[in-house]
């Protein structure tokens, strides 16, 4: 993490540690530094404003009355914030999905870009680099699986590939990534 990054981080940090004591300045001073990335990568992911900027309220709640359980050996703050914000996300493209019954309502662009969370976050993570590495299938499946939250029938569904295919995809890519991350 560069200096610049580390003293960010720092201070999300106190500001975390004062929101577990109710410290509303401290949750606006978080809120004012965080929530043009957070409503970013919402953006990204669902497509639609309006729910980006409900999916980042939630969050900011959730963080108000979470943000004690937050550790510091499971990753930066931001890296925390991004985490609720992409799994409120999936949530809510799941929801879609099942109350809309319609799978094209899901948008799953061709060519998703991985480097969403590490732009929006500064995060200089190994993984995302590793991930830039990955080409065709393998790439496509991990993105749509861990990006995007599909299961394994939803992608074989969305490439009109065999189940089979999509699994041996997700676990080479899997293996890729371990390896690369490990180098």
């Amino acid at each position: 993490m560069s200096s610049n990054n580390e003293k960010l981080n720092q201070q999300y940090l106190k500001w975390l540690y004062a929101i577990a004591q109710k410290d509303r300045q401290a949750f606006q001073n978080l809120y004012e530094a965080s929530a043009g990335k957070l409503l970013a990568i919402a953006c990204k992911l669902l497509n639609r404003q309006d729910l980006a900027e409900e999916i980042v309220q939630d969050t900011y709640i959730k963080v108000w009355h979470n943000a004690a359980t937050y550790h510091t050996e499971r990753g930066s703050v931001m890296t925390w914030l991004v985490s609720i914000v992409r799994n409120r996300c999936i949530d809510e493209l799941r929801h879609q999905k099942v109350h809309h019954n319609h799978s094209n309502d899901l948008p799953l662009p061709a060519d998703i870009n991985p480097n969403v969370l590490e732009t929006a976050t500064d995060n200089d993570s190994k993984l995302y680099r590793c991930m830039d590495l990955l080409q065709g299938a393998q790439r496509q499946t991990i993105q749509l699986a861990y990006f995007y939250g599909l299961t394994h029938q939803e992608i074989m569904k969305h490439l009109e590939a065999p189940l089979g295919s999509i699994k041996s995809w997700i676990r080479r890519g899997l293996e890729s990534l371990k390896r690369c991350v490990k180098s």
